[in-house]
């Protein structure tokens, strides 16, 4: 029974740098490719060793006492959901967890050491001391498998590595590398791979056979060569020996063997009894008097103290630095100018700008005299709560009738999360109360608060001095500028009642600025729902950005109704694909021609009208130019100028229907009826004809067109088709030769062409025409075969008709030769038989002799001893 391999175990610093390495390429979704480059590790140990231990997030330092407050709190919120509290505290869950027992140990281990030995802990007959601590309970004992290992340091890595790990690192390393994913960079890759092995062994080869070692290459096979090898084969032992219990080992059942003894040895039994061995050899050392716990209980003692002295030497919070360099920078520009005012005022001899001043202002000769105040002691509010947790979980249960565990007062917090409380700052009696948050001094004795006032707590006064409490009026504030808004703040001995009485104060003053508002302006405009928003004044901007996929959208929209709008501005020979000229307009030519044909025209509208048809002839062909024409492409506003607008031309294209429409008595008519009019008008005529009158005028139309094209020639000179008669014939010849030119050089220019695309797709197809050749011959072969083997088919038909006749004729000679040859096995049977009943008969015969000469070889010994009696 082939054992299924269990992925996991210690990670190892080779896996985690090709785990952040994958993760940088696929990113932290794609969990099973990333798994793959690692061939020990599943998707959710990657997913969990990132998570747990390789994320930069993840917050390795020290625990602060704000985090254990927190920590200890939500575990008393919400007991066992780690992974709740986890993104709260800002910690991963197994850190939190660790934490938490880390507190638990070292509550147990304080209430242990104050208890003494006359406590009742379960601490065993030799004191706690020799008792395994919680930390040695939790270690993994040797032949233990790690339930966690994502939440450990990787293993360093070795000198000498695996292959398997070499191979995993050079896969890992390949596949990485390559970003663009291409088959043939892979197959690639590993050709070049495998002929740096072969150059390796080739190399390694030569140098054996340089010292003397000749060695015999072994052609290497990717598997088993099922040709020559047999798979799962067992030689058999040299000898002779009974197989038959081997015989019959497939077919027997395994009847009283349970799946321990199917399955043989387990790695874990094996374990487990290597444990019981060792647990044996520890109980017989210390019957023999050796103390096993002897160095564990001097490392706990280490411990304990050392943990005992890091709690001792406090962490110093200093406060932050309350003045810059620019407000010193300041203070000494404010005190030179109070010194220079206070020169210029006592020269002038004012006393009342003298008291104005104020005595002295020296802020800084002050400040020196003035004292810190001591803070508060502070209790440790996280041992506190670790020992209340620990009593909650010793607790024996209610139903019991014992009484509840005594809790010691925690941090005070009765919401989620714990009062965050920051360290005690150094006061500065240079911070005015406006600059304090609150409007109130860090550094000063606190206000008695609704609950009551401390035994800590001082009363502050009005007015500041040298002597006074830190909370005093600032210095230079003689004529108390910066005294608070209400007449309580500055006070130390508020009551509730002076509190609530400020803040309806307040309430009044607030009223009386909202009364001292202008009244409202009734002015207004009605706007109707159906009126254009178009005059409106633009609204405000909007406060957030327009939605990409929206803009994209509305951009189309516009984009087809441009499009639209140019399609419909498009005339009516290209939207209804009508013959035009293929080569350029030469407009003042064709307006020649046209002046030329029409000499004696000269009306202005006509003249228009032409000049407009040109114009529209010489734009279709630029801006809508046919296939295969030389003419180059352009836009319509270099042809036309300004547009014409929509306007004018619906105007225009209405002016023309109600024309035609009064014309065919149809006025109010709209443009399909018209058309539907139009075509009817001009069918009138046609409707009692025959239909071979249309072929018969359509012939003579034709007809008159090849007349009227074999009367023009080609001017080679202008480049124009001229009136055959008004040319010579030395022109006519040269018009014929520039056409034949032309022609020339068009077949010369559509052979290159023709040349290029038969080499670009000799090219292109070339592969394909191999392919068919190549099937085409394999075709032709197969067909062959099939004749080949229709005509076998057709000779094996006959050989088995004649076969039929034949083979009933052997049937029967050999059916008769069977029947004879069981005769004569019947009869000698028979003689068989006969003969040895024969040979038995004989055989009780000649026991029966041997029986009798016996008795008479035993009578004549007997004789024989009588007569030698008697004699």
């Amino acid at each position: 029974m082939v054992r299924v391999v269990v992925k996991g175990g210690v990670w190892k610093n080779t896996e985690d740098e090709i785990l952040k390495a994958a993760i940088s390429k696929y990113g932290k979704n794609q969990w099973a490719r990333i798994s793959s480059l690692l061939v020990r590790k599943t998707p959710k140990q990657c997913k969990a060793r990132w998570y747990e231990w390789l994320d930069p997030s993840i917050k390795k330092t020290e625990w602060s006492k704000e985090e254990d407050e927190k920590l200890l709190h939500l575990a008393k919120l919400m007991p066992t959901q780690w992974r709740t509290i986890a993104p709260i505290v800002g910690r991963t869950a197994t850190q939190c967890l660790e934490r938490y027992q880390k507190l638990l140990d070292e509550a147990e281990a304080r209430e242990n050491e104050e208890a003494g030995p006359s406590s009742l802990g379960l601490t065993g007959p030799d004191g706690g001391e020799s008792a395994p601590s919680a930390e040695d309970v939790r270690k993994l004992r040797p032949g233990e498998i790690d339930p966690d290992p994502e939440t450990k340091p990787a293993r360093p890595d070795p000198v000498d590595m695996d292959e398997d790990e070499k191979e995993m690192l050079s896969e890992a390393r390949a596949r990485l590398a390559n970003t663009q994913g291409k088959k043939a960079k892979r197959k690639a890759r590993e050709r070049a791979l495998e002929e740096a092995r072969r150059l390796a062994m080739l190399q390694k080869r030569r140098e054996l056979k340089a010292a003397g070692i000749f060695t015999k290459p072994k052609p290497k096979k990717k598997g088993m060569d099922y040709n020559a090898d047999i798979p799962f084969e067992k030689a058999p032992m040299a000898g002779f020996y009974d197989t038959s219990e081997e015989a019959s080992r497939s077919t027997k059942a395994p009847v009283g063997q349970t799946l321990r003894q199917l399955d043989g040895k387990r790695p874990h039994d094996e374990e487990e009894k290597r444990r019981k061995q060792q647990e044996q050899k520890k109980e017989s050392q210390s019957k023999n008097g050796k103390d096993p716990f002897a160095g564990a209980r001097d490392e706990q003692l280490r411990k304990l103290r050392e943990a005992e002295q890091i709690s001792k030497r406090r962490k110093l919070n200093l406060p932050e630095a309350q003045v810059g360099e620019r407000e010193l920078e300041d203070i000494v520009k404010l005190g030179q100018a109070g010194e220079t005012t206070r020169k210029m005022v006592e020269d002038g001899g004012n006393e009342a700008s003298q008291g104005l001043l104020g005595d002295d202002y020296s802020a800084l000769d002050r400040a020196k005299h003035a004292r810190t105040p001591r803070t508060a002691p502070q209790e440790d509010t996280v041992m506190r709560e670790a020992r209340n947790l620990r009593n909650m979980q010793a607790q024996q249960t209610p139903l019991l009738g014992d009484a509840n565990a005594t809790l010691l007062e925690g941090t005070g917090s009765t919401t989620a999360l714990p009062s965050s409380r920051g360290p005690s700052q150094t006061p500065n009696p240079l911070l005015t109360p406006a600059h304090g948050p609150h409007g109130e001094d860090p550094g000063a004795t606190p206000l008695a608060s609704v609950r009551g006032r401390g035994p800590s707590d001082t009363p502050r006064t009005e007015m500041g001095g040298p002597s006074a409490t830190p909370m005093r009026t600032p210095l230079r504030d003689n004529l108390g500028l910066n005294a608070s808004d209400d007449g309580y703040s500055a006070m130390g001995d508020a009551t509730p009642r002076d509190a609530k009485r400020a803040e309806l104060m307040a309430k009044r003053q607030l009223q009386m600025g909202l009364r001292g508002l202008p009244a409202p302006k009734n002015d207004f405009d009605i706007v109707l729902d159906g009126e254009d928003q178009d005059d409106q004044p633009p609204s405000a901007p909007q406060l957030s950005e327009e939605d990409a996929a929206e803009r994209d959208a509305r951009l189309a929209k516009l984009e087809e109704e441009r499009r639209q709008k140019e399609l419909a501005r498009r005339t009516q020979v290209v939207k209804l694909g009508l013959p035009r000229p293929v080569l350029a307009v030469n407009v003042p030519s064709l307006l020649a021609q046209l002046d030329e044909s029409t000499s004696g025209t000269q009306d202005p509208a006509v003249k228009l009208i032409r000049e407009e048809m040109v114009k529209l002839m010489h734009y279709d062909a630029i801006v809508h130019p046919l296939a295969g024409s030389n003419v180059m492409g352009g836009s319509q506003t270099n042809i036309l100028g300004k547009a014409i607008p929509d306007e004018k031309l619906d105007a225009a294209k209405e002016a023309i229907r109600v024309e035609m429409g009064t014309a065919l008595g149809f006025p109010g008519a709209n443009a399909e009826a018209l058309k539907r009019l139009v075509k009817s008008h001009l069918s009138e005529d046609d409707d009692d004809d025959e239909k071979g009158d249309g072929a018969k005028e359509l012939e003579s139309l034709e007809q008159v067109l090849r007349t009227s094209r074999d009367a023009l020639a080609w001017d080679a000179s202008s480049k124009t088709w001229k009136d055959a008669e008004q040319m010579s014939a030395k022109e006519i010849v040269q018009g014929k030769a520039a056409q034949l030119e032309h022609v020339k050089s068009l077949l010369t220019s559509q052979a290159q062409i023709c040349a290029k695309d038969e080499k670009r797709l000799a090219k292109i197809l070339g592969g394909y025409q191999a392919r068919g050749k190549a099937l085409g011959d394999q075709i032709r072969e197969l067909f062959t075969k099939l004749e080949s083997g229709a005509i076998e088919l057709q000779t094996f038909e006959r050989l088995e008709q004649g076969e039929e006749v034949g083979a009933e004729k052997r049937m029967g000679r050999l059916g008769e030769e069977v029947g004879h040859l069981e005769r004569m096995q019947r009869m000698a049977q028979g003689t068989f038989k006969e003969l040895d009943e024969r040979r038995r008969l004989l055989r009780d015969q000649v026991a029966q002799l041997e029986q009798e000469v016996a008795m008479r070889h035993a009578e004549r010994i007997n004789d024989a001893a009588l007569a030698m009696e008697e004699d």
